[in-house]
C-alpha cells in the first residue's frame, strides 16, 4: 500500500520522536560556516585597578557652534581653545535616520578629514563617528570647521558636536625576531590633560608629568607568548623624585618609586619585574601614578619586554 508523500514525512517525524531523536532540522542551501567550529580567541585580563579613559578627551557642543545652511551643503563652524597640543582623534558627534552623508572636519590648517555618516540606529548616540586623526603642534586658538552634503540640522539628520580625544603619534612595532617588545613614548595614548608626547630629538618621550590624575597606555600584540623582564627608561631633575608609580601589565601590577637620575633627560633604565604573557594577542600597558612628589612625576622615554630564558 503507498502512502502520500506528506503521510509519509509526518510518520517517519512521529518515528523520529519517539526513538527521542527530535524533529529533523530542514534542510537549507547556505553552506555551513567554515569557520564556526574554532573556538572563540581569548582576551587578555583588565586591569585590577580602574582607569579613567576619558581623561583628555573634550567635545564643541553643536550649541556652542554657528550653522550656516545652503543649497547643496552645510557649514558648521566653531572657535576652538586649546589646552594641551598633541595628537588627537577627531570623530563626529551626531544623529541621523538617512542612509548615509557626506561629512568633512578640518582643524586650523590641518588636513581636512572626510568621510560618511550612516545612520545611527545602530549606533550608541554619544558614540564619536572617527573621522581620523590630526596634530596640532601648539596650544591656543583654533578654527574647527564641519561641512556636511545636506542640511544637518534637521531631524532628518542632526549635529550634536565634535569630538576630540587623546591619539597616539604612531602605531606599536610588533614583537620583534628576538621576542622583545619595544614600546616608544611616540606609540603611547597619553590619557592626559597635561602630558604628552614630545617630538624633539633630545626628549623624545612623554613629558609635562605634572597632574597626577594623568596616565598612559600602550596596545601592542604579542606573537610568541612567555614571561618577559618589564625595562622603563626614565628620567627625573633633583626635587621631583620619590613618586610612587604602578605599572599595570593586563591584570599584574608592578610599584616602584621614582629615582633622581640627574634631570629629566637623563635617561635611566630599571628593570621593574616580570610579566607572564601567556596568551596570543592583543595586550595592554600602563603607567598610573599611585603618590606624586615635587614639580613632576618624570620623563618616560620606553618600556622595553624581554623574554626570559
Amino acid at each position: 500500500m503507498k502512502f502520500p508523500l506528506p503521510v509519509l514525512l509526518s510518520v517517519l517525524v512521529l518515528a523520529s520522536i519517539a526513538r527521542g531523536e527530535g524533529v529533523p532540522v530542514p534542510s537549507t542551501n547556505i553552506p555551513p560556516d567554515p569557520f564556526g567550529h574554532l573556538p572563540a580567541e581569548a582576551a587578555a585580563p583588565t586591569y585590577g585597578r580602574e582607569v579613567d579613559r576619558s581623561r583628555g578627551t573634550f567635545s564643541l557642543p553643536a550649541t556652542d557652534g554657528t550653522y550656516q545652511a545652503g543649497s547643496h551643503f552645510a557649514n558648521w563652524s566653531w572657535n576652538m581653545n586649546l589646552e594641551r597640543w598633541g595628537h588627537y582623534y577627531v570623530g563626529l558627534l551626531y544623529e541621523s535616520s538617512r542612509s548615509k552623508l557626506g561629512v568633512q572636519i578640518k582643524v586650523g590648517d590641518t588636513e581636512a578629514l572626510k568621510s560618511y555618516a550612516p545612520r545611527t540606529s545602530t549606533r550608541a548616540p554619544d558614540e564619536p563617528l572617527i573621522l581620523g586623526t590630526a596634530y596640532l603642534e601648539k596650544k591656543g586658538a583654533y578654527p574647527v570647521m564641519l561641512l556636511t552634503g545636506d542640511e544637518s540640522n534637521s531631524p532628518g539628520f542632526q549635529v550634536k558636536g565634535i569630538h576630540f580625544s587623546p591619539a597616539p603619534e604612531s602605531e606599536p612595532m610588533g614583537q620583534s625576531i628576538d621576542g622583545s617588545i619595544e614600546l616608544l613614548a611616540k606609540s603611547a595614548t597619553a590619557y592626559a590633560k597635561m602630558m604628552r608626547y614630545e617630538p624633539k630629538p633630545e626628549k623624545n618621550c612623554l613629558g609635562f608629568w605634572t597632574d597626577a590624575e594623568d596616565w598612559v597606555e600602550w596596545v601592542f600584540d604579542v606573537t610568541t607568548p612567555g614571561t618577559f623582564s618589564v625595562d622603563l627608561t626614565y628620567g627625573c631633575g633633583s626635587g621631583s623624585e620619590g613618586s610612587r608609580v604602578a605599572i599595570l601589565i593586563d591584570d599584574q601590577s608592578h610599584e616602584f618609586v621614582v629615582e633622581d637620575t640627574g634631570g629629566f633627560q637623563s635617561w635611566k633604565s630599571v628593570t621593574i619585574g616580570q610579566a607572564k604573557l601567556e596568551l596570543i594577542g592583543e595586550h595592554r600597558l600602563a603607567v598610573v601614578v599611585l603618590e606624586k612628589k615635587g614639580n613632576a612625576v618624570m620623563d618616560v622615554q620606553r618600556i622595553v619586554l624581554t623574554p626570559t630564558p
